[in-house]
């Protein structure tokens, strides 16, 4: 993400809280020439400025960054597909042992084929 994207994002989010930049500019402790750099992308966000303005604007970084907030899951729902992967993931090592025990076997079987295709031979 560029430095235009987030200073539009920090614009627009400011707006939506009905905020002017002397009010942003105050907050953060810095003057509003200062803070209009910020906003027009003279100055890099990602300074240290970043986290306090998503703090002030009360949205997260992410959303200043990318424009928007990702989804994020509730923690019992995270835990409960970690419970259901490491259940699969179980059924699926046992799946491959029967696979390679049924490999081996059918290498015996194939091995004894030729042995006795080999005595029959001589």
């Amino acid at each position: 993400m560029d430095n235009t994207s987030i200073k539009d994002n920090i614009r627009k989010i400011r707006k939506r809280h009905s905020l002017t930049q002397e009010e942003m500019a105050h907050r953060l402790g810095i003057s509003l020439t200062a803070y209009r750099d910020l906003e027009t992308g003279r100055t890099s966000v990602v300074s240290g400025h970043l986290i306090r303005i998503a703090e002030l604007l009360d949205t997260s970084t992410e959303e200043i960054v990318l424009g928007y907030t990702p989804v994020r899951m509730p923690a019992e729902h995270l835990n409960e597909m970690k419970e259901e992967y490491a259940t699969r993931i179980s059924e699926l090592e046992k799946e491959i042992e029967y696979l390679k025990k049924l490999v081996r076997n059918l290498e015996d079987t194939i091995q004894t084929k030729n042995q006795i295709i080999e005595m029959l031979q001589k």
